[in-house]
């Protein structure tokens, strides 16, 4: 895969107005894109991807990762219920079930060819973006990291070496939504320039909270990215970027709809049993709900810098440089009583410890502390040995070091009476991250002369190195507090360990392209990916996390067919394919516990499926869309290795069927400005519908956009819009549970109902 760049810019003929009386364009724009690090066709690129250029970003108001979700059909993202601000994040249904230090996301995330490696964070606004690309199946012999999925990669906008510019928006809406962003560059004579970007969001929560402390879904958010651009020869540019984002966000509630077995006799079915009094039920979404003790944020700081730099040392060689250093401080926090009524909680907050003293004890609040560092280099050499053969090699080097600290409390259980007593669950873990990766990829491409040249074959191969070590310390027990004395329920859990281990991998790609002619081709591709091994966080004895899990590998089949027609009024795009894995990594539950899982290696996880996208303008003005995917995915019935009983296994991530249509219309110039309407349907078809507690249900979301734009004063241009999300307020399930304490079914609901106004200045 060339990969640099990747830019397949879903780009429709702009409704250009040069003057009063400008001709629209009536065919759809070539793009052009670096997805193999060289300037082609995107047409010619044997990828299977989407790309929002900064036109649609601002159209669907697109400026994290999570806004993609439901847009782009096979990609479907989560947020995590601990944490909201971290996400889970599937492509035809390969991701991470959870999310922890010590495991790698399945899908790789970059920004502006950076990688970045932990999911926490991952929901932060990137400012100043300039395109999103999505690209769909295993990146495995070029990408840095871990991409048996697919990639993901935030492209912000470079400074512009020629002219000053500057942009405010400034949006408010329902929620009590207020955003700015704001956007000035400025040259320095003919080689330098520096761009200051700044957002800053405030919005509310769609679920109020009645109780102590911030309102649920209420989230704060602000940072700003500086970029400097050097032409530092005519054959040597360099580009500098540093971005900084704060964001302080209430997690979402996680609302009851099934009470839980109290037949169960575990002491989780002992505790919903008594839940069930307090707790309020209810299988369609409570917009209000009420905490006992003041609900806290997760609090999110990230700081990232990134060197860029390109040298042409001939006509015929490129030599690149991506330099990356990263920190990342999260610091969450969740309520899992939410909806009880005063006096009752069951979650990781704050409780009195009435031990054999007249004071009580308070305790701190349970916020686990994720502090993480990276440090990536990667060199980049790209020519052509003639016209016939083209090359690229690189080296890859990734270190990062992470700690989390969960001290001084984690479970509590906070007082409620049971046996003529309180139950608390006390305890305090560290887990620690120390790894370092070293790759080496090359890819050759031959055109062969014979058959017009219209024949092209790819070979490539990745060789991969993994150090991985962990260190986990944990000190937990779960306690009965009777007045006069203290004694534990069930056996203290208490272990220090430091495991470590090296993996390695060799993964190939290989490619056929064929032009069937000028504006058809067609290409076959095999690739490989590999996920690194490692451990479970999640896993509460010594011996089982010490041992960890194996890598994993995918093995993918794919045939695309891109085209145009009707003098490039239509445009279509499709991909089938067929994925394998080896030693996949699936999660068990540990029974009797909330959060414990146990990490095994299974070797019989597949998904096939089509992805179809066809762009059209059939007039001036008119651009349709239509995108769709079938997702197949299967995991064969497994031994529960807990419970020793066959049962069922499938990919939590994987809705069979996602589509998204889209119009948009530009009218004709008006005098003062020129007024165009955006409309989009998507939909998203039902997860792990077996499942008689997490089962998601389909959803569908409209979105819709009215703006006016080129409207000229002060100097500049201005643009005013009118836009709306999910407007037909539908109730979906963007998450569900089944271990929570006080609920064999819980919902994370969706957003609801969204809309505001939008108002740009622009000037240049």
């Amino acid at each position: 895969m060339r990969w640099q760049q990747t830019s397949l810019a879903v780009a429709l003929a702009a409704a250009a107005q040069a003057g009063v009386a400008a001709e629209r364009a009536t065919v759809l724009e070539e793009v052009v894109v670096t997805a193999q690090l060289r300037e082609e066709s995107a047409q010619e690129t044997p990828i299977s991807l989407v790309t929002m250029n900064a036109e649609q970003l601002e159209k669907q108001r697109i400026t994290s990762i999570t806004n993609l979700n439901g847009l782009v059909p096979n990609l479907n993202i989560d947020a995590f219920p601990a944490n909201n601000q971290t996400l889970r994040l599937f492509i035809r249904g390969v991701g991470l079930s959870d999310t922890q230090i010590t495991q790698d996301s399945a899908v790789g995330v970059y920004l502006n060819g950076a990688y970045m490696a932990r999911s926490a964070g991952l929901a932060f606004d990137v400012a100043d973006l300039e395109r999103i690309e999505v690209l769909r199946g295993p990146q495995g012999t070029l990408y840095g990291r871990n991409t048996t999925g697919g990639a993901i990669r935030l492209i912000t906008k470079k400074p512009d070496l020629e002219q000053l510019l500057f942009d405010q928006t400034l949006s408010t809406g329902n929620q009590d939504l207020f955003s700015s962003k704001s956007s000035v560059n400025i040259p320095f004579g003919d080689r330098y320039a520096a761009k200051l970007a700044y957002f800053y969001q405030d919005v509310d929560g769609f679920v109020d909270n009645k109780g102590p402390g911030g309102g649920f879904g209420d989230r704060e958010s602000k940072g700003f990215r500086f970029d400097f651009r050097a032409d530092l020869h005519e054959d040597v540019n360099l580009d500098y970027g540093f971005d900084h984002s704060d964001i302080q966000y209430y997690n979402l509630p996680a609302q009851g709809v099934i009470p839980r077995d109290p037949a169960g006799g575990s002491l989780l079915s002992v505790i919903g049993n008594i839940a069930q009094n307090y707790i309020q039920y209810d299988n369609n979404r409570i917009n209000t709900m009420a905490t006992t003790v003041p609900l806290l944020p997760t609090d999110t700081t990230i700081d990232g810098h990134t060197l860029n730099v390109d040298w042409r040392a001939s006509d015929t060689t490129t030599v690149r440089s991506i330099t990356a250093w990263r920190e990342l401080s999260d610091k969450s926090y969740l309520d899992f009583a939410s909806g009880s009524t005063e006096g009752f909680r069951i979650d990781f907050n704050e409780a009195v410890l009435a031990a054999q003293s007249d004071d009580p004890v308070v305790l701190g609040v349970g916020r686990p502390h994720l502090t993480q560092e990276q440090f990536s280099q990667e060199f980049q050499l790209l020519g052509n040995l003639s016209e016939s053969v083209d090359y690229l090699a690189g080296l890859y080097y990734f270190y990062e070091k992470g700690d989390e600290d969960a001290e001084p409390t984690r479970h509590i259980f906070s007082a409620f009476p049971f046996a003529g007593g309180t139950i608390y669950n006390l305890g305090a873990e560290h887990n620690r991250i120390d790894n370092e990766a070293v790759a080496f990829f090359t890819q050759v491409t031959w055109t062969p002369d014979l058959l017009d040249r219209r024949l092209h074959l790819t070979a490539g191969w990745r060789h991969s190195e993994d150090t991985r070590k962990a260190d986990r310390e944990v000190n937990d027990s779960v306690v009965i507090d009777q007045g006069t004395h203290i004694q534990p329920l069930v056996p203290p859990e208490v272990f220090s360990a430091s495991p470590d281990n090296n993996y390695d991998d060799d993964s190939f790609t290989f490619i056929g392209e064929f032009d069937v002619r000028e504006n058809l081709n067609t290409y076959a591709k095999y690739a490989e990916a590999y996920k690194s091994g490692g451990y479970n966080i999640r896993d509460p004895e010594e011996e089982a996390f010490g041992e960890g899990f194996k890598e994993e590998k995918l093995v993918s089949y794919e045939v695309g067919f891109k085209g145009e027609m009707l003098q490039r009024m239509v445009r279509f795009n499709s991909a089938v394919f067929y994925q394998e894995f080896d030693d996949f990594q699936y999660n068990f539950q540990i029974p009797g516990t909330i959060a414990g899982t146990r990490v095994f290696n299974i070797d019989n996880g597949e998904m096939s499926g089509v992805e179809l996208e066809v762009m059209a303008m059939p007039t001036a003005g008119l651009f349709l869309q239509a995108s769709y995917a079938y997702l197949h995915s299967e995991l064969d019935d497994v031994i529960n290795p807990f419970s020793g009983v066959l049962e069922e296994a499938d990919f939590p991530n994987s809705p069979e069927n996602t589509y998204s249509l889209m119009a948009d219309y530009t009218f004709s110039p008006l005098e003062f400005g020129v007024v165009s309407v955006n409309a989009s349907y998507n939909f998203v078809d039902d997860r792990q519908k077996n499942s008689d507690t997490i089962y998601r249900d389909d959803y569908d979301l409209i979105n819709a956009r009215l703006s006016l734009t080129e409207v000229r004063g002060l100097g500049g241009e201005w643009t005013v819009a009118l836009w709306g999300k999910n407007l037909q307020d539908s109730d979906y399930e963007a998450f569900t549970l089944d271990n929570l304490p006080q609920a064999d079914r819980a919902v994370i609901w969706g957003e609801g109902r969204t809309y505001g106004l939008d108002v740009t200045y622009h000037y240049q």
